[in-house]
């Protein structure tokens, strides 16, 4: 089971990447262009800034999702100063759960709003594309997020990491290295 969960988030991961790449190219090249040509032709692209700021959404959310896979989300860095490495384990195991159900509860409420969103068919203004293409990012992320903060967890518990956040560290790595005795 855990070899199939790495397989699906390694191909998600590159999924990712691929599209994070891409969606930057893609906004810096618009706003590059569309800057260009009204600057020295009077002229551009009505629907640059509304493209750029939809690509930069699900930029912002899908980024947020690898770095979560990367154990490098914000985190509060009290509980390592607080709690020995044993309990630690069991407290960044606890944080890891409280953040799997906020953030699915957040998912949540972000899909009723896209079926909300879709149900009253709404549009952008310039693209006129359903904004609901634009807003699913938003629940789909957040689920990712979620499975991904929960095999954080359980990787804390096995104490391949020593703590969520602050990057994926070993916990070996992060042992103290005993000093060499001096006579």
């Amino acid at each position: 089971m855990r070899r199939v969960f790495h397989i699906v988030d390694e191909g998600l991961a590159w999924i990712e990447k691929t599209f994070l790449v891409t969606a930057l190219a893609v906004m810096c090249l618009i706003v590059f262009f569309d800057f260009f040509l009204r600057e020295f032709f009077a002229s551009g692209f009505v629907w640059a800034k509304e493209l750029a700021m939809f690509l930069m959404i699900w930029v912002g959310f899908i980024g947020a999702s690898l770095a979560t896979r990367a154990n490098r989300h914000l985190v509060v860095g009290i509980p390592e100063k607080l709690f020995p490495p044993n309990t630690l384990r069991y407290v960044s195991f606890s944080v890891a759960i409280l953040v799997v159900v906020l953030t699915l509860f957040v998912a949540y409420l972000g899909w009723q709003y896209v079926m909300e969103t879709r149900m009253f068919e709404e549009r952008s203004i310039v693209l006129r594309i359903p904004l609901w293409y634009v807003q699913i990012i938003i629940p789909v992320s957040l689920f990712v997020i979620a499975i991904r903060f929960f095999g954080l967890g359980l990787r804390v518990l096995r104490k391949d990491l020593t703590a969520i956040g602050g990057g994926d560290v070993p916990a070996a790595v992060t042992e103290p290295v005993p000093k060499p005795k001096t006579k």
